[in-house]
């Protein structure tokens, strides 16, 4: 069995994060319900399924701030950041 595809919904919005059976890239998607003005309603990145950490951690930080609303702790950007290296590899 193989994930292929995973969604997350917060408080402020909700994502997602999919690789298809050996894509080199992974999709990652986010949304907000109610952006401020200014701010960007839709977001795409497309990352190598290799991507180094520090990358994959940029990533982590803002989907999580998207999705819950608020800057998170560590420990909040690291369950999003497990589920990038699920994907990763």
């Amino acid at each position: 069995m193989r994930t292929t595809r995973i969604e997350f919904e917060g408080t402020a919005g909700r994502g997602t994060i999919e690789r298809a059976a050996n894509s080199p890239t992974m999709r990652i998607d986010s949304y907000l319900r109610d952006p401020q003005p200014g701010s960007q309603t839709w977001k795409t990145w497309n990352l190598s399924a290799h991507a180094g950490e520090e990358e994959m951690l940029e990533v982590a930080r803002e989907l999580q701030r998207r999705t819950d609303g608020v800057r998170g702790t560590n420990g909040d950007v690291c369950e999003y950041l497990r589920e990038l290296q699920r994907f990763a590899g």
